[in-house]
């Protein structure tokens, strides 16, 4: 007997060793959303039409880590074919989100696999294989070199030194192919000011890819955060975003925008008032939105969020949206 109970204490320590390094962390999301289309101003192209639509988005993320390295998968499966965090397309199914690994050589942190980048105002975070990083940080200051398959053409390799000087953050990054992408962000008498600009070594007057510029400045008293948000894109040039502005579903051109956001009886409220120039062609007119997010924690550890966007067209052969998307998200 009390051999039985020795080995059955060493098999669960050894498996307790095992699955130490293993986590499992994850997402879920249902929405109900209700879409209401006017017919254009003229009434010549689009009739008026309502949609009601129910989707789940449920995400994986498994992480295994030995010493300085880990790998970590990252699985979703999304029943409505609506994509919101990258552009690689709207796919019902499962799909492969993350796949990397990363670890420390000497001091040098690197990272090779797929993932997804960063999102904000002036672009939507895309999904792409065959990604390497590695980095190194010295006396403070960070260097960066960054690949992808296929760099050659359209995703040349960069470096990037980054770093803090009193309190202020500045990051610039040097591509290959010339182009160079600069962020300084920090805080000034409690305004907080974040500022890039992107400088497109290769622009030509009829590119969609050009010179832009975004600045996101923000201010919180009485308990009230306000926030003004710009895109700048020069001449026709085109962007994507996902940020203050939400993702859009074509590059777009200029943005500006207010917003504003509290607390009330435990439930966070948000406004926001922007216009986008969908073409930024000479003579084209701005979409205007309005957004209202309420969002309260419940009991159950989900969190319910409703978001009303009221879409008014610039063009009078594009029609007006209405959109109502109620969530219940909860992570794990």
């Amino acid at each position: 007997m009390k051999k039985q109970l020795l080995i059955a204490a060493v098999a669960a320590t050894m498996t307790s060793a095992a699955m130490a390094d293993i986590s499992i962390a994850g997402s879920g999301k249902l929405n109900y959303t209700n879409t209401d289309i006017s017919a254009s101003a003229d009434g010549s192209t689009i009739a008026a039409s309502s949609t009601n639509a129910f989707g789940t988005d449920l995400v994986v993320t498994l992480t295994g880590k030995s010493g300085d390295t880990s790998v970590v998968i990252k699985q979703e499966f999304n029943d409505a074919a609506v994509d919101t965090d990258d552009t690689d397309g709207a796919v019902a199914g499962m799909e492969t989100k993350a796949a990397y690994m990363t670890s420390n050589i000497a001091g040098v942190n690197v990272k090779a696999g797929s993932w997804i980048g960063a999102d904000s105002n002036m672009g939507n975070g895309t999904m792409a294989d065959g990604r390497f990083s590695a980095d190194y940080t010295v006396s403070g200051v960070k260097v960066q070199y960054e690949d992808r398959n296929g760099e050659e053409i359209a995703n040349p390799s960069s470096f990037t030194v980054s770093g803090a000087v009193q309190g202020v953050s500045l990051s610039h990054e040097m591509f290959v192919n010339e182009d160079t992408d600069t962020k300084v962000s920090g805080s000034i008498a409690g305004v907080s000011i974040a500022y890039r600009a992107y400088d497109v070594d290769t622009t030509t007057a009829a590119s969609t890819t050009q010179d832009k510029e975004s600045i996101v400045v923000g201010y919180t008293t009485n308990g009230v955060t306000l926030t003004y948000a710009d895109v700048d894109v020069d001449g026709v040039g085109r962007t994507t975003s996902d940020a203050f502005f939400g993702t859009q579903a074509t590059a777009v051109g200029d943005m500006t925008g207010f917003g504003l956001s509290t607390a009330v009886a435990g439930n966070t409220i948000a406004l926001k008032s922007y216009s986008i120039d969908p073409t930024n062609a000479v003579g084209s007119s701005d979409d205007d939105y309005t957004k209202v997010v309420i969002t309260r924690p419940l009991a159950s550890g989900a969190t319910f969020e409703a978001t009303y966007t009221d879409k008014d067209a610039g063009a009078n052969t594009i029609a007006d949206t209405e959109t109502l998307d109620l969530e219940l998200a909860v992570k794990f």
